[in-house]
């Protein structure tokens, strides 16, 4: 082979000595950033301190925050719609509204584990009267139990 003919396929490329350029890596992570953050459900937590009690089932919903917090008292059970305390009026009334400009019309009911059962199935029956799905926030078992029924156990 002639050294002419070899000299004619060499390649044109040169070592390139620098930094790499950052901002298509940057661009793609904030990207991704917006995405989750979009993509993402956050419901709010109020500053009301409840005792939820613990359960076995597990599961999230992405709703509108509509919530009715019931906490314990010495003086009974105290009822927040929306952090807001509330009467059995102003829940009804909150209830209705719910019910008339919610998409989703469903309710949050956070009942602290002291609050007797007919207080929450008040509201629940109120919930049902406005037609409004109400779920009951509880907290997830420490341990994972099969959940058992059985007809000679007591």
């Amino acid at each position: 082979m002639n050294n002419s003919y070899a000299n004619s396929f060499k390649s044109k490329r040169q070592t390139f000595f620098g930094r790499p350029d950052l901002t298509p890596m940057v661009d793609v992570l904030f990207l991704l950033l917006i995405f989750f953050m979009l993509s993402s459900s956050f419901v709010q937590v109020s500053g009301i301190k409840v005792e939820l009690p613990r359960v076995g089932a597990r599961g999230s919903l992405g709703i509108e925050k509509f919530v009715i917090t019931v906490c314990h008292s010495d003086s009974g059970a105290r009822i927040f719609f929306n952090d807001k305390e509330a009467s059995w009026e102003v829940l009804k009334q909150g209830l209705a509204e719910v019910s008339n400009f919610s998409a989703s019309g469903t309710v949050i009911i956070r009942a602290d584990q002291r609050v007797a059962f007919g207080t929450v199935a008040r509201i629940m029956a109120l919930a049902e009267k406005a037609n409004v799905a109400a779920f009951i926030v509880t907290m997830p078992a420490e341990e994972k139990q099969e959940v058992r029924f059985d007809r000679h156990e007591r």
